[in-house]
Order: structure tokens, then sequence, then C-alpha cells
């Protein structure tokens, strides 16, 4: 009951101090490590997600409340019971700037790749060419960010953070599709800031695959990718506001108490989770303008 009590009480401030006010808007997106593999149970009784952050997610993922609205800062994932980065990312945030209105809009799928199901097309007319995630990311983002304009807010997309590359690096994508991973990365950024209209977007990104593994191919070409496109790389592939975080240091599933998972190196667990969210926000953070 308290929670119905809440979530009734949420949409009435919702509506009513929507008037006009300004909401800085952050993207998620990804693959398993952005729906997220952290356990809600395992989350440190210190932790409390600051529910003045607005969040939405799409449909195709499963979270305390209902999928496609406007909610209280909460999880989203591939079930209900697991948790991405949005909770520490959107807490960190206000923390950092408690003056500030925040909203994450997330659509994530775990195992997908870039070269492919998140292919952004060319340009923005190009909706043929688009992948089936990236067609998913941006119904959801333009969605989420009507019904804040029909609320009354005034939304503005201000950064984007991404967890993926795992699904270009593996064996069965094929070599040619590690390689060419810088190039669509620095693509796909440029095309975020160009189907959004925010050609100053901060693209804050997590490296991936910490731990070497067989099946990961391509690992060592996605992973110098990444470092090639932070803006501070000095390659010819680095884009201003692209920032990427340190993750190598983050507690995998297989150190989780108990974890289902007990061989899994890929996965940040529940506490790299929270983790990795902070960061996201931590480099947002230091580029703001």
């Amino acid at each position: 009951m308290k929670i119905v009590i809440s979530v009734f009480a949420f949409f009435i401030a919702f509506a009513s101090i929507a008037q006009n006010k300004v909401v800085d808007v952050i993207l998620y997106g990804g693959q398993s490590n952005a729906t997220g593999q952290g356990y809600v149970k395992n989350i440190p009784a210190d932790f409390q997600p600051d529910t003045t952050v607005l969040f939405y997610y799409s449909k195709y993922l499963g979270g305390k409340g209902a999928s496609e609205t406007w909610l209280p800062l909460s999880q989203a994932s591939e079930t209900a019971d697991k948790f991405g980065a949005e909770l520490s990312m959107g807490t960190e945030l206000h923390q950092l700037y408690p003056e500030k209105q925040f909203a994450i809009i997330k659509h994530a799928l775990s195992g997908s790749n870039l070269y492919q199901q998140w292919n952004p097309g060319a340009h923005a007319a190009d909706t043929a060419s688009f992948g089936e995630e990236f067609r998913k990311f941006i119904y959801t983002v333009e969605a989420g960010m009507q019904k804040l304009r029909d609320a009354g807010y005034q939304p503005r997309i201000r950064a984007m953070a991404w967890q993926q590359g795992e699904g270009d690096a593996r064996d069965i994508a094929g070599m040619e599709h590690s390689l060419a991973y810088g190039t669509n990365f620095r693509h796909f950024i440029l095309r975020m800031r160009e189907q959004f209209n925010c050609p100053d977007l901060l693209f804050v990104y997590g490296y991936v695959i910490p731990v070497p593994l067989p099946r990961f191919t391509g690992r060592e070409e996605v992973r110098q990718a990444q470092a090639n496109i932070d803006q501070h790389s000095g390659h010819a592939l680095s884009l201003e506001g692209a920032i990427v975080v340190e993750t190598d240091d983050l507690p995998l599933r297989c150190d989780e108490p108990n974890s289902p998972y007990p061989n899994d190196k890929v996965h940040f667990n529940t506490l790299g989770m929270l983790e990795l969210g902070k960061r996201y926000a931590r480099g947002i953070a230091e580029n703001w303008d």
C-alpha cells in the first residue's frame, strides 16, 4: 500500500510542478552491462536511490513500475530483480547538481551488437538502414521526451551513457566487425547527436570485457577503439565530448556472494554496477558546460 500511495503522490507532483520546469535528460543504452546484472536484493542498505530523479524505460525491459511511463527513479533490466547504472547515475548527478531536475531514458538489449542491431544508418533520413535496437531506442526517447513536454516540462537532452562492445568483440561476430568498431562507434555518437539535434551531447561509456576470454577474439581491437574515441586520446578517431571511464577494477558477478553465475567474468555485479553509475555521473559532471 505504501508503494501505491507514493506512486500516486508522484504522479500528482509530476503534473503539478512541471510547468515550464527545465529537465536535463540523460539517455542510457547498450547491451547486457547496460540492461544491468546487479541484483536488487544485494543493494547495500546505505544506498537509497534519489526518487526526485525521473525515470522512463522501454517496454522491452522489466522494472519496478510500468514501462513507457515516467516514474520516480527505479530499476529496469531484463527482469525486475536486476538493475543497471541508472540508480546510482541519477542519484550521483542530483547530489552533484541539487539545483537541477534530472531524467533518465533507458533502452538496452543483452547480447546486442553495434554493427547491425544498433546500426544508426548513414544519417537521420536513412531509416531503412536503422538496426532494430536503434529503432527501439529512438522510439523510446522520442516518446519519453514528448510525455515530458505534454506534462509541461522543458526537456533537453544533455548526455548519454553507453555500455556495449562485447557483441562486436565476439568470435561469432567476426574479426572484421571488431576491427571496424572504432569507425562504427564514432559514427554512432555523431548520429546520436544528429538524431536528437544535440551537437554538444556528452557521451560517456565504459571499457568492456575486463578479463580476456577465448570467445572474445576481438577484445583488444574493441577496447583500443574505445580508448581512441575518448576526447583526450589524440587519435584520429577522437571526439570532443566523448568520455571513457575505467571499469577493469569493478567487481564482477563471479565475485558476488552466492552468485548464480560464479564463473561470470564479463558482467559487473551489484557493487560494480553501483560504482559504474557513479563514474558515468562524474564523467558527465567533469565535462558539463
